[in-house]
């Protein structure tokens, strides 16, 4: 049974685009680059408080659309969350103010120029930038890995003309984008192989180990059920994951629990002194929960899927002995070679479970020695 399967969710970013009071004279667009995507906003961030030739996450172009000469104009940008507020401002220096000649246009790519015509300029245009409180929050959770959750970002950029000091708003213009919880970041992936290795697995030769796909030096939980014995598998994991995990409180034999612990790194080799918790023909339930936290400083849980395995009943003693009474050694030995799972045993058609299977062979052995029973290859 698998259970809590969370579909891969395709994160889309929506972009709007809104002109405020846009100028006659000055035609001014703002776009974010085609491939930028909410895992760049780190990188964006970045980009604008170094003031660097990063790679593009956003294009500015002014054009002059007038016949006349559009003298000393500088940017604003402001960037703005619906979570956070304002993140940051960074205005232009009077270093790089520019005058735009009729059809003169100038292209920012983040915060440096990559394109001009037509156009004077007084040195090369420089930034002074304001983060806010929350702004260096928000930058700060993101360079640290945690997760983006649902908001509102928009840009908004303002074209200013500085006129005897005093400074007039030409035009302006803004680019919105959306981001959310990837719901990929909730699913922990398991590890294939071992997965595969705990299906048919000898308790009496080896503990079991768990493993999943995961960082390191990051806390998990791994609660292990014994599905013979829960009332309700489903309900107590719920129950357990829903409660803080108590180092002494990490079996509950009676309710079905058989280990319920914490994990340093991404597996868990059950301990020697576990290991005879483990019983043959038993099925049991396994499943890893983390918790992840986001940059609003809340916290998610990420889980693994619900899975089972039933371990094999040793082919050894007696029931060794009754397998090779009723098929031979040749044959036997290709079961144990083949890793074959006593799980269960259908005879005429009737399918008896694990718990049945020794009593059923026993009396398979006896109806043979009576001849009562020939086996047929």
């Amino acid at each position: 049974m698998v259970n809590n399967i969370f579909n891969s969710i395709l994160i889309l970013l929506i972009f709007s685009v809104s002109a405020v009071a846009q100028s006659t004279d000055m035609e001014l667009d703002i776009r974010m680059d085609s491939d930028f995507s909410q895992e760049d906003l780190s990188e964006m961030f970045s980009a604008v408080i170094e003031q660097n030739g990063a790679a593009q996450f956003f294009q500015i172009t002014a054009e002059n659309r007038s016949s006349g000469i559009l003298r000393n104009n500088f940017v604003i940008l402001e960037i703005h969350s619906e979570a956070f507020g304002t993140i940051l401002t960074a205005e232009q220096s009077s270093s790089g103010f520019f005058s735009l000649n009729p059809g003169g246009q100038i292209t920012f790519s983040n915060l440096s120029i990559t394109e001009i015509s037509n156009l004077e300029i007084q040195g090369e245009p420089e930034f002074d930038l304001v983060i806010t409180s929350n702004g260096r929050k928000l930058i700060q959770n993101l360079r640290r890995g945690y997760l983006i959750t649902d908001d509102l970002f928009t840009l908004n950029v303002r074209i200013e003309q500085d006129i005897m000091d005093n400074r007039e708003t030409v035009t302006q213009e803004s680019v919105s984008f959306e981001t959310a919880l990837n719901e990929r970041e909730l699913v922990i992936e398991t590890d294939r192989e071992i997965v595969a290795e705990l299906m048919s697995l000898n308790v009496s030769n080896e503990a079991p180990e768990f493993s999943w796909s995961g960082e390191q030096n990051r806390a998990y939980r791994l609660i292990i059920v014994d599905n013979d014995r829960a009332q309700n598998a489903d309900a107590l994991f719920s129950e357990r994951f829903a409660r803080e995990h108590s180092e002494s409180d990490i079996r509950d034999e009676q309710a079905g629990v058989v280990l319920d612990v914490i994990a340093s790194e991404s597996s868990y080799q059950i301990p020697d002194r576990f290991a005879g918790l483990f019983e043959p023909g038993k099925t049991y339930a396994w499943q890893v929960q983390s918790t992840k936290q986001t940059v609003l400083d809340n916290f998610v849980q990420a889980y693994t899927d619900r899975l089972e395995f039933t371990t094999s009943f040793p082919i050894e003693g007696e029931i060794r002995e009754l397998l090779v009474n009723i098929f031979g050694e040749e044959r036997t030995n290709e079961f144990i070679e083949n890793g074959l799972l006593l799980d269960q045993i259908q005879v005429d058609g009737a399918t008896y479970s694990k718990d049945e299977v020794l009593q059923i062979l026993r009396e398979m052995s006896e109806k043979i020695e009576n001849n009562q029973l020939k086996v047929v290859s």
